[in-house]
């Protein structure tokens, strides 16, 4: 009941919403007239949305509708308004849902006592089979939405309309009871059933508009009972309930990609530091983070200003990981705890995963996004990953919960993660920034972390598996050295990791021979490689670049002596130590030329 009652609290503070309405799609608009005017049916749908065959969307009255018949108020599917089906509907039933339709209208016709014209004129157009008059498009649905208005007025705006459709509601899904709600601790009208549900656009996996709450068969309820009558939540607890999360859902705190199993969305009850904003890992402001973590390192409180540290004491963080399962909500994870408790676990998710790179010079950190296309294939024509809506983009379809996991309670990443950055590293060939990043997070939060995983290279280091990822990565630059050494135009080797521009083209470099089979195994391809660099550093020293074969021999020298042998079989830990080990020497080169050439003042210093 905690996750409702701070739903509920949201809605209290920020919702502006009508009671018991919810946003729809609609594609077309029942105009009527009061002045006996021609009733027409008009398409509603914006230029740029009809092309992708979607209508406009309203907040309209609604509540929950599984199989039964049951209309919405004031505007609804073309089988309620109009009582025209199609292929995949039955007769007999568009007939049922368009008289049910009619009287619910009549219903509120009555009830205003001659106080809503309009509601007049839309019972006049039902009584006098108005329905007729209509001209039936071709391409028209029966699921197809149908506003309604009188004189260039939609009823979904009247007052008059929301008065009745509350009572409507509580007619419905109430059955008089009352008694003590659960969520607000007040007594009230109690609901049998939530009365509405979210669209199942916001809910990955919903097959159907998914029910956080629902107890409509047996199988679900306490000793075999339907309702809510074991689970006693107020009806303006239920509409506030979803009106809150579908807001929440619909909003800029929102954190989920295609193809993935889950969304998570978030708030904050109380006054939040603005730097807490500014780091959440979906569009992190680089100067927010290091802020953050200059106080972090600094041993400075996390939350700046006094007055500020004493209102964020009472604030608190609320997120929800959350997915669908046929017309049912599944909560995959629940948030709740205090703003300070966060943010330092976002400083220490930032202060885990920054990572140096070949292009920048200073390490970086990346949205989560960034991270999470990573973990997908790497297409080598376009030189990219592939996109989240590509179904054989390769990500794991839990991705996306296990990293917000990871950066909001501070926790390890799952085992197969790693394991399956690994593995696509070893598929494509592909050691970027974010891959480095996930795999020195991973090893950050190993169960058995010995040492720290620092952002850039560890000349000090001797673990055998980052050692001879390095060695690995000296031994590439020797070899693509080599080959820019034949072009006399070039002003300095580019090194493996750039662009090389104008280098002689190779069938097979020795990282495309070599590279996948080293990270699980790297004897058998240093071996093959110490073979190999003599002739590479010969072909160097006849160039205008001698002077670079002793340089990189002697780096090679430096890296082989730190290990005392080279390392056989290599564990997944072992492993996600080599990439590092590789990546970080290329990243460390990358670093010094870009040095070298400020210090010539070349303008292709990058």
């Amino acid at each position: 009941m905690m996750l409702v009652q701070r739903l509920v609290e949201y809605a209290r503070e920020h919702s502006t919403s009508k009671p018991f309405h919810r946003e729809r799609e609609f594609s077309w608009e029942l105009a009527l007239s009061s002045t006996g005017k021609k009733p027409r049916l008009d398409e509603c749908r914006d230029a740029d949305e009809a092309r992708k065959g979607r209508g406009q969307r309203h907040l309209t009255p609604a509540v929950t509708r599984t199989v039964g018949v049951a209309p919405q108020m004031g505007a609804d599917d073309v089988q309620y308004v109009l009582g025209w089906g199609d292929e995949g509907t039955k007769p007999a039933r568009v007939q049922d849902c368009h008289q049910q339709f009619v009287d619910l209208i009549n219903r509120w016709a009555e009830e205003s006592a001659g106080e809503c014209p309009e509601a007049e004129v839309v019972r006049d157009f039902y009584a006098r089979g108005g329905v007729a008059e209509v001209q039936r498009p071709d391409e028209i649905g029966a699921k197809q939405g149908v506003l309604i208005s009188v004189d260039g007025v939609r009823i979904i705006t009247l007052d008059a309309l929301t008065w009745f459709w509350e009572a409507e509601v509580a007619r419905r899904k109430t059955g008089g009871t009352t008694g003590l709600c659960l969520v607000c601790g007040r007594d009230g009208v109690l609901a049998e059933t939530v009365p509405g549900n979210l669209s199942k656009r916001l809910v990955p996996g919903a097959a159907n508009n998914p029910a956080l709450i629902s107890v409509n068969e047996r199988v679900f309820g306490y000793q075999l009972t339907t309702g809510l009558h074991h689970t006693p939540i107020c009806l303006a607890c239920g509409d506030a309930m979803n009106t809150a999360l579908t807001e929440l859902l619909s909003g800029p705190h929102t954190l989920g990609a295609a193809q993935q199993d889950s969304v998570m969305t978030w708030w904050t009850l109380g006054d939040a530091p603005k730097d807490f904003f500014n780091i959440m890992p979906g569009k992190p402001d680089p100067a927010a983070v290091n802020r953050v973590l200059e106080r972090l390192r600094g041993g400075q409180p996390l939350l700046v200003a006094d007055s500020v540290r004493s209102q964020a004491a009472e604030g608190r963080f609320c997120s929800v990981t959350l997915g669908g399962n046929s017309s049912r909500v599944v909560i995959r994870d629940w948030i709740d705890m205090p703003l300070s408790e966060v943010m330092a676990n976002l400083a220490g998710w930032y202060d885990d995963h920054e990572i140096a790179t070949v292009w920048d010079e200073y390490p970086v950190h990346y949205p989560l996004w960034q991270l999470e296309r990573a973990t997908g294939r790497w297409d080598k024509d376009r030189k990219a990953y592939r996109d989240f809506r590509d179904t054989a983009n390769g990500q794991p379809e839990h991705v996306h919960r296990d990293l917000i996991g990871a950066v909001l309670r501070h926790k390890p990443l799952p085992a197969s993660m790693p394991r399956h950055v690994v593995q696509r590293i070893t598929n494509d060939g592909t050691v970027d920034g974010p891959r480095a990043a996930l795999l020195r997070f991973a090893l950050q939060r190993h169960p058995r972390k010995d040492t720290d995983m620092p952002p850039g290279l560890d000349e000090q280091r001797t673990d055998p598996a980052y050692i001879a990822g390095r060695a690995f990565a000296v031994y590439e630059a020797i070899q693509l050295a080599s080959v820019d050494s034949r072009n006399p135009s070039r002003n300095e080797p580019d090194g493996a990791g750039e662009s090389g521009n104008g280098r002689k083209k190779l069938n097979a470099t020795f990282k495309d021979r070599h590279f996948s089979g080293a990270v699980s195994n790297p004897r058998p391809a240093l071996t093959a490689a110490s073979k190999l660099a003599p002739g590479w550093l010969g072909v160097i020293r006849r160039s205008k670049w001698s002077g670079l074969a002793f340089t990189l021999e002697g780096k090679l020298s430096a890296v082989l002596a730190l290990a005392d042998e080279i390392p056989g079989r290599l564990n997944p830990k072992q492993q996600a130590e080599f990439i590092l080990g590789y990546h970080h020497q290329h990243a460390h080169d990358a670093q010094q030329r870009r040095e070298r050439r400020a210090q010539r003042g070349d303008s292709d210093a990058a």
